[in-house]
């Protein structure tokens, strides 16, 4: 036996035993450590009972918990054996008591205090919070939320990815006026929420209100993320719905559509910004003298990005009468009525679509130029543009807020200089000309297949796009 510290736990391994390889600690009599043949090492108390009664306590993971951390933790539940109490006993009663939806209250409420750490050991952010209620109210409370924490099993998650991808937790419920919750449901909603589902389960079992966790090895579907350049048709189509949109007036003159929401959507075409930096953009963010963004949080924390004239120009344009640049609502927040918007425009652009077929005698298309398009794609379509350009991969992930990865990419430190800014400008100088049906074509390869027989005709494999 020897003191458990961080050095010597790092070197124990398991001798294969079914139930792990128990180490004790020389210092605190009862606390110990189990070794896993996985690998997972964790921290337990043995004690007995007034009673006569052996007993285990699991402490916690080593990782999550430091050996001096989970001693002194040992120490607590110990003190409270001396004093007649059964911490055990208290958890056995606090499993059998939790269910799926006081488990996932409890996580939330851990998770708005930041004691549930996300990317790179920080609290999770607002937005992250904001959407994992979503996905908790939406999904996981509605087929799961009465059951027994402690009792889930895999069978029972199973029965949750099938309910999910057939769309038994679809909602479409009105919330107020020109407000609604859409809820679809779907593989890429599943896979999202089964990760979700399995951190509320590792952080169940990290404070004793679960001994396993089920949703552990469950296969999911990939995450099919969609992904879509605009062509130069697409972009144009873009700029002319926007202006359609703007031009509408109802019967006392005012615009039928959001003149902010609009601007935001330029604005996200014309800089790669995330739609949630877009709508949580504050004057204080923007450069006075339009040169660049300081953005304090995103999805990679805070963030310096060049901006380009042409985005700038819009910004400019908003009136600064709240902190938010594109403000909304009766407290002035930032906009929150995009994805509405947003479906707006590509119905609009659908329909524009259909009647100029109409006019010319043609069949209606298929779908609209903007159907399958997301407020995303255009931060796809930004960094394409840029690298089109010839911009570098670095340059690239400098223009969008991205880290570099891999070792080489930590030794590149991009600063917002006179050569970002001026990447910014010629990519968004050029995105405005592809909305104005001005940018030249370029020339990219198009696959021929072949086949058996060799083509007699005279394609040479190439075609002109936007």
């Amino acid at each position: 036996m020897t003191k458990l510290t961080k050095r010597v736990i790092e070197g124990l391994q398991s001798d294969g035993s079914r139930h792990g390889t128990l180490f004790w600690d020389s210092e605190l009599k009862g606390f110990g450590v189990r070794v896993f043949e996985s690998g997972v090492k964790t921290f337990v108390v043995k004690f007995r009972t007034r009673g006569g009664r052996q007993r285990w306590l699991k402490i916690g993971a080593f990782g999550a918990l430091t050996a001096e951390k989970a001693r002194e933790k040992a120490k607590l539940e110990l003190a409270r054996v001396v004093d007649g109490e059964d911490p055990a006993d208290d958890r056995d009663q606090l499993r059998a008591a939790v269910t799926i939806t006081q488990l996932c209250d409890l996580y939330m409420e851990a998770a708005e205090a930041g004691l549930v750490l996300g990317r790179k050991g920080t609290p999770k952010k607002p937005q992250t919070l904001s959407t994992d209620r979503s996905r908790i109210d939406a999904h996981v409370k509605p087929v799961l939320g009465q059951l027994k924490a402690s009792e889930v099993t895999r069978t029972d998650i199973e029965g949750f990815k099938t309910a999910v991808v057939t769309g038994k937790t679809a909602r479409d419920e009105k919330l107020g006026p020109r407000r609604r919750s859409i809820v679809r449901g779907g593989k890429g909603a599943l896979t999202r929420t089964l990760g979700l589902l399995g951190a509320v389960f590792a952080w169940g079992q990290d404070n004793g209100y679960v001994e396993q966790n089920p949703v552990r090895g469950v296969k999911r579907f990939a995450d099919a993320q969609k992904k879509a350049m605009l062509t130069g048709e697409q972009y144009c189509a873009l700029a002319q719905t926007l202006d359609e949109l703007a031009s509408r007036r109802d019967r006392n003159d005012k615009p039928m559509h959001s003149p902010v929401g609009l601007a935001a959507i330029r604005f996200i075409a014309l800089t790669g910004v995330r739609r949630g930096e877009c709508t949580n953009l504050k004057w204080d963010e923007v450069d006075a003298n339009g040169t660049c963004l300081a953005l304090g949080e995103t999805k990679t924390g805070p963030s310096l990005r060049p901006l380009s004239r042409a985005a700038f120009a819009i910004a400019d344009n908003q009136d600064a009468v709240a902190d938010y640049v594109f403000p909304a609502g009766p407290n002035a927040e930032g906009y929150q009525g995009m994805p509405g918007l947003w479906r707006t425009v590509q119905k609009t652009a659908r329909l524009a679509a259909e009647a100029g077929a109409l006019d010319r005698g043609e069949a209606a298309p298929v779908a609209g130029p903007l159907d399958g398009i997301t407020l995303h794609s255009l931060r796809h379509s930004f960094a394409g543009v840029a690298e089109q350009l010839g911009a570098t991969i670095p340059t690239i992930a400098a223009l969008l807020g991205h880290r570099v990865g891999g070792v080489t990419g930590g030794y590149i430190l991009k600063r917002v200089d006179v050569l970002l800014i001026d990447a910014a400008n010629r990519v968004g100088e050029h995105i405005e000309m592809l909305m104005r049906g001005e940018a030249p074509p370029s020339t990219v390869v198009q696959f021929v297949p072949r086949g058996r027989v060799r083509a007699n005709s005279g394609t040479h494999g190439l075609a002109l796009a936007s």
